[in-house]
C-alpha cells in the first residue's frame, strides 16, 4: 500500500465549506503523494485525462468527471502518460459534512446519524451524464463564497446540504465505486475516528490497539504504512488542530487550551504547537485576531500542503 500524507484544512464552523478554484488549480497534477484530508473532498475536472488512485482502486477520469471522496480516505490524481507535464484543471470543495448535516437535520438527529455514516463509507465517481446537477450546485456554492453577498453563509450551507444529500441518494448503479477498502485502511480509519472522538483524554497507542483488537506493534506498523506517521504523531496533530480552533474563537488562557485538547503539561503543549505550526500559541491567536479569514485556510500539517 502506498504511503499517504495527512493534509489538514481549517474550515470555519461559520462557513463549513471551502472552495478551491481559479488559476491556481489549472496546473500540472501527478507530482504529489497519496494523501487524505480531515474533511470531504468534492472535485470537478474541467479538462484532463488520467487515473484517480483512491483507497485500493484505480479509476479513470476525464473532462466532466466528479469525485466524492470522504475524509480520511487516501487518494491521488495522476494524468495519463500522454498528459504528464501538461496542465489540467480541477476545482474542489472541501466540506465539513458533520456540521452541514447537523444544520440540515436540526430537528431530525436520527437522520443525521444515518446519512453521515452512509456518506463516510461512500466514494463516488460520476461521469458527464450524472454530474450536471452536481456541477451546477458546485458552481453556485463557489460563486456565493466568492461574492459574499447578504446572507451568503446561509445560502452556502443550504446548497451544500442539497449537494451531500444528492450523493447520499445515489444508488449503487450510479456509483462507479463504493468504498470496500482493505483491512489495513479499515484499521487506519478506525484509529483516526477514535482519536477524533477522544483526543482530549489521556489516550495512547495501547488504546488504539485495543480498538482494533491488535497488538500495539501490529497496529503501529499498519498505521505508519497507511499515513507515513505514527499514531502518536497523528494524535498530536489533531490536538494542535483543535487548539488552533480554540485560540481563534475563544478568549481563554493558553493553559486552559492546553488542558482542553489533552495536554495537562503546558510545556509539552507549547513544544508540540511550535513544532507543528511553526509559531507559538500567542502568535497564532494574534494572527487570528488580525486576519480571521486568512487563518481559516492556514494548514496545520507535518507535511508539505497544497
Amino acid at each position: 500500500m502506498r504511503k499517504a500524507e495527512y493534509r489538514y484544512y481549517e474550515i470555519s464552523q461559520d462557513l463549513p465549506v471551502m472552495a478551491l478554484s481559479g488559476k491556481k488549480w489549472e496546473t500540472i497534477y501527478g507530482t504529489d503523494n497519496m494523501h487524505f484530508h480531515n474533511c470531504l473532498e468534492i472535485g470537478y475536472c474541467h479538462y484532463g485525462n488520467g487515473t484517480i488512485y483512491v483507497a485500493e482502486k484505480e479509476l479513470p477520469y476525464h473532462a466532466g468527471t466528479i469525485t466524492f471522496i470522504p475524509k480520511n480516505t487516501p487518494h491521488r490524481t495522476c494524468p495519463t502518460p500522454e498528459e504528464r507535464g501538461k496542465k489540467q484543471k480541477w476545482e474542489y470543495l472541501f466540506v465539513d459534512v458533520e456540521e452541514i448535516l447537523k444544520r440540515g437535520f436540526v430537528n431530525a438527529p436520527e437522520k443525521y446519524i444515518y446519512v453521515e455514516q452512509n456518506l463516510s463509507q461512500k466514494i463516488s465517481v460520476l461521469e458527464n451524464a450524472g454530474s450536471t446537477k452536481t456541477v451546477t450546485l458546485m458552481q453556485m456554492i463557489t460563486e456565493e463564497i466568492q461574492l459574499r453577498q447578504a446572507n451568503y453563509r446561509y445560502t452556502v450551507s443550504a446548497l451544500a446540504f442539497n449537494l451531500v444529500l444528492f450523493f447520499d441518494r445515489l444508488d449503487n448503479e450510479n456509483i462507479k465505486f463504493q468504498n470496500n477498502s482493505r483491512e489495513t485502511l479499515d484499521y487506519t480509519r478506525k484509529i483516526i475516528s477514535y482519536i477524533e472522538l477522544h483526543y482530549m483524554e489521556d489516550i495512547g497507542e495501547k488504546d488504539f490497539a485495543r480498538v482494533c483488537n491488535l497488538s500495539e506493534t501490529h497496529m503501529r506498523r499498519i498505521f505508519i504504512e497507511s499515513t507515513n506517521i505514527t499514531p502518536s504523531e497523528y494524535l498530536n496533530l489533531v490536538r494542535i488542530k483543535k487548539a488552533c480552533e480554540m485560540l481563534a474563537k475563544e478568549k481563554c488562557s493558553i493553559e486552559k487550551v492546553s488542558n482542553s485538547v489533552g495536554y495537562p503539561v503546558l510545556s509539552t503543549f507549547m513544544r508540540n504547537f511550535k513544532k507543528i505550526t511553526g509559531i507559538s500559541p500567542n502568535a497564532w491567536r494574534r494572527k487570528a485576531l488580525e486576519n480571521p479569514e486568512n487563518v481559516i485556510t492556514y494548514q496545520v500539517s507535518v507535511f508539505k500542503g497544497w
